[in-house]
């Protein structure tokens, strides 16, 4: 079974952050929640859904994005 994913796009919307200052965060490793399934579609990434929705709801065990900046 194949695990419920995000785009790009939709992780944007959900955490509502700038692209840039997305990839600034996943880059410098804030963002614990991101594990990008592969293979890529494409250029496409995804990541999977179950980590990003657990973390949002402060579900993680670890400090928010708040925190983070």
């Amino acid at each position: 079974m194949t695990p419920r994913c995000y785009t790009v796009p939709d992780v944007l919307a959900l955490l509502k952050l700038s692209r840039s200052s997305f990839f600034d965060l996943k880059r410098r490793g804030k963002l614990p929640c991101l594990e990008e399934l592969r293979p890529r579609l494409g250029r496409n990434a995804r990541y999977r859904a179950d980590l990003i929705d657990r973390w949002l709801a402060n579900q993680w065990g670890g400090h928010r994005l708040r925190a983070v900046r």
